[in-house]
């Protein structure tokens, strides 16, 4: 549910930048339309997601200043894409979300929103925090926006394990967690096997007894993300009843 408020039409328009940019991420169609529509009549440029995926897809074809994510998402949690924007984009987040309790909040938080609001949200309110957040990642970053890489080529790759980043080539790091790190290394030790899915979420710390689990397929989900967003395809490929392997040379460091 949105509680719609009106006052001028110019709110989140930014006469040093243009229209504030947002990427509004919501699995349910009626309320993403209410919301999105209200969102454009006060003047926001906005893009749509209604999964995880798709989240990843629209950063690789637009930069936005400010993310809206919901926390539960059909692939992915809002609190995961709140987790990788802190570490990977310049982009305010806000998370928007029928979850009040006080450590989903936290969590929210120490995920690196910037934002916790629940629903029913006054969507006056969610606008005014949107051209806030908006100005100061603007501001912070000096008016500019992240360059985009159009080659999609494969090149080496090469894993810092210090510094927790896959390089390919001149392209930006890929910025991975504790855990990728760890997916890397085993695979890369394993060259050319196919790891099964047990093995994998053992890596994961998920019980083997749990074939059913989401959290591999939530984390995959999440890295090709990471690649998406600089137009480079994952080295990793999944074997449909097998498992896991690499698919490029990862040299590690």
């Amino acid at each position: 549910m949105v509680v719609h408020t009106m006052n001028s039409p110019q709110v989140g328009a930014d006469p040093s930048f243009g229209p504030a940019r947002v990427l509004l991420v919501e699995d349910d169609h009626d309320l993403r339309q209410s919301l999105a529509d209200y969102l454009r009549l006060r003047s926001l440029i906005v893009g749509e997601a209604a999964s995880g995926i798709e989240f990843y897809k629209a950063l690789r074809q637009q930069s936005f200043d400010v993310a809206v994510l919901d926390v539960n998402l059909p692939d992915v949690t809002g609190f995961d894409l709140a987790s990788d924007i802190a570490t990977t984009k310049e982009m305010g987040v806000i998370l928007l979300t029928a979850r009040t309790a006080r450590e989903d909040r936290i969590r929210g938080y120490g995920e690196g929103a910037d934002l916790y609001l629940t629903k029913p949200v006054d969507s006056e309110e969610l606008v005014l925090a949107i051209g806030n957040l908006a100005r100061r990642t603007r501001m912070a970053s000096g008016g500019a926006r992240p360059a985009q890489s159009g080659t999609g080529k494969q090149v080496r790759l090469r894993l810092e394990r210090e510094k927790r980043v896959l390089r390919a080539g001149d392209m930006a790091p890929v910025r991975l967690s504790a855990r990728e790190v760890l997916l890397f290394e085993y695979l890369a030790a394993h060259a050319g096997e196919t790891i099964k899915r047990e093995e994998v979420l053992r890596l994961f710390g998920e019980p083997e007894s749990n074939p059913d689990s989401r959290r591999l397929d939530a984390a995959l989900t999440r890295l090709r993300g990471k690649f998406m967003t600089r137009n480079m395809e994952c080295p990793l490929q999944v074997v449909y009843g097998a498992g896991l392997r690499l698919i490029e040379a990862v040299e590690i460091v």
